[in-house]
């Protein structure tokens, strides 16, 4: 039997599973609540590691495959900042191994590439070779498999598509990376829901904030249900549709894949701005590039990141 465990770090749970001959085998999931030093991590996730592999064969090589929200520094590990967690600069793949002992080695992949591996081996990418993965949610994060396989890039840093410019200049929304004019600073959730409520609360639509009961519980599902029949929201989602348009089309044009897995919170809450994404694509993508394209929405949830890591785990991908 071959045995391999995926790890999901999120903002607020640590989720462990191990495949046996890649049918789930044990499952764990536990809340990270003060657990926030990279020793108390480590130690909590190897506990985890430990109780789904308790059947395991003694001698078994088991490897590990972990799925973080960091940006990575290279193939070996090392975190360059863990925004959630409070990190910079840990070699974590490193202490985690050494707290696992010799039979498992670690691989640390980007919680966007890990979704999309997972979506690409067990979700909405079966079947293609070719796969782009876009989340919008707090923020935009992409991966992107070519031919079978995960592109990381020099620095385990390909597939940011959150900070591909659609704006520049001085006047350009500045982006929580330090640039301005990257997509997230328009359309990922944490700056669309401040718009939202900046514009309300300067008298933009009424109609909105008393659907939501009051600006400030105001969201972009709101705004979807409001985008139908009110100019205000209307135009608010066209705008962000085609802004979101563009940075997609940018990177199809340049990939060619031949299918596109859309996912994240915001997406899913707001079917309308989904649509007009989609469709504002026709005027974007090269025809040529439209007409191997499918684009479809992500199917395995929270489970796609630690499925995704377990499997380029298995594969040997950036181990230590």
């Amino acid at each position: 039997m071959t045995w391999v465990v995926g790890v999901d770090i999120g903002g607020t749970n640590l989720r462990v599973a191990a495949l046996v001959d890649g049918a789930r085998a044990g499952a764990v999931r536990r809340p990270l609540a003060g657990a926030r030093t990279v020793e108390a991590v480590v130690e909590l996730a190897a506990a985890a590691v430990a109780e789904v592999t308790a059947g395991a064969p003694a001698d078994a090589a088991i490897p590990v495959g972990v799925g973080v929200a960091a940006m990575l520094a290279d193939r070996r590990g090392t975190i360059a900042v863990a925004p959630n967690l409070g990190w910079r600069d840990v070699a974590f793949g490193p202490a985690l191994a050494a707290r696992l002992g010799d039979r498992h080695r670690v691989g640390v992949y980007n919680d966007v590439n890990a979704i999309a591996f997972g979506e690409f081996v067990a979700g909405a990418g079966r079947g293609a070779r070719d796969v782009l993965t876009v989340f919008v949610g707090t923020g935009i994060g992409g991966g992107i498999v070519a031919d079978g396989a995960l592109i990381e890039g020099a620095t385990n840093c390909a597939g940011e598509i959150g900070h591909l410019k659609i704006a520049r200049g001085p006047d350009a929304a500045r982006c929580g990376c330090g640039g301005r004019g990257c997509v997230e600073a328009y359309v990922g959730g944490a700056a669309l829901l401040a718009r939202i409520h900046r514009e309300l609360a300067a008298g933009a639509c009424p109609a909105v904030v008393a659907a939501a009961g009051g600006v400030a519980a105001a969201h972009p599902g709101h705004v979807d249900d409001a985008a139908a029949v009110e100019p205000w929201a209307d135009a608010l989602w066209t705008a962000c549709a085609d802004d979101l348009a563009l940075a997609l089309g940018h990177a199809i044009t340049l990939l060619n894949p031949d299918r596109l897995v859309l996912g994240g919170g915001v997406l899913a809450g707001a079917p309308r701005l989904r649509a007009r994404t989609v469709a504002a694509l026709d005027a974007i993508v090269p025809e040529a590039h439209r007409r191997p394209l499918t684009i479809t929405a992500a199917e395995l949830g929270d489970d796609a990141g630690w499925i995704g890591a377990a499997h380029l785990a298995a594969r040997g991908v950036s181990l230590v």
